[in-house]
């Protein structure tokens, strides 16, 4: 596969999210987490260097807007989005579900399960935007905040009734903070599961951009195919 590259980009600025652990964070003052260890391999099967750069999640999207950034990793779909952005191949899902405090679980199968209720989203994710949609007929009142460090922290203050965050993200984030014990999982998805996908800035110009595409989305099918990514998970997930 790496033979393909010639006429296409050998190197691509990849933006991802530096809060996102255990996916994608700073550790050591470097990137680190599952999706930056997929770049790396994916790096390595297609011969193109994928170099990441980890920053707000808003700001990698609207680099990738202004063209300023070759790539994004970890993107979920929306109509919106494609005006700047070209879809390659899928990463992983992603899992959104609905965590409470241990002890205080309820019923949950819809969006009318929630009618009375509080729920804390991170404000920006598009996750939060479905959400937002689905429960403005319910009588829910959505709490918008910054970070999913402060949604836990208003769930175990009692704060909120109810926080919605990426499943895998949310555990690790609570085991970091001593909280593990604390916390269940509603067993329903909020929203069905999603793929995370690579994009391409429609914006910045890159040559060869539809045969660069598919490039990688053949190497991210192979790495799915033969199990690495499972591998590559289940190094960082416990």
């Amino acid at each position: 596969m790496a033979g393909a590259v010639a006429a296409t980009p050998t190197r691509l600025e990849v933006g991802g999210d530096y809060a996102f652990a255990p996916y994608s964070f700073i550790e050591n003052g470097r990137p680190a987490g599952i999706d930056v260890d997929l770049m790396r391999e994916l790096s390595r099967r297609t011969g193109v260097e994928l170099h990441v750069h980890l920053q707000p999640f808003k700001r990698v999207l609207e680099e990738l807007r202004q063209g300023r950034l070759d790539a994004g990793m970890a993107v979920l779909h929306s109509t919106e989005r494609e005006a700047f952005l070209q879809y390659t191949g899928v990463l992983r899902l992603s899992r959104y579900q609905l965590f409470v405090r241990r002890g205080q679980e309820f019923p949950f199968e819809r969006a009318e399960d929630l009618r009375g209720r509080s729920v804390a989203v991170v404000r920006g994710f598009l996750v939060g935007d479905t959400l937002r949609e689905e429960l403005s007929s319910a009588r829910v009142r959505l709490e918008s905040v910054a970070s999913q460090e402060q949604t836990l922290r208003m769930l175990l203050a009692g704060r909120v009734d109810a926080i919605a965050g990426q499943s895998v993200v949310m555990r690790h984030l609570a085991r970091e903070q001593g909280a593990a014990g604390r916390l269940s999982a509603l067993p329903t998805p909020v929203i069905p599961d999603r793929p995370a996908y690579l994009v391409l800035s429609r914006r910045g110009g890159l040559a060869e951009r539809d045969r660069l595409a598919e490039l990688l989305r053949q190497g991210l099918e192979s790495m799915h195919r033969d199990g690495t990514v499972e591998r590559i998970e289940g190094r960082w997930i416990k």
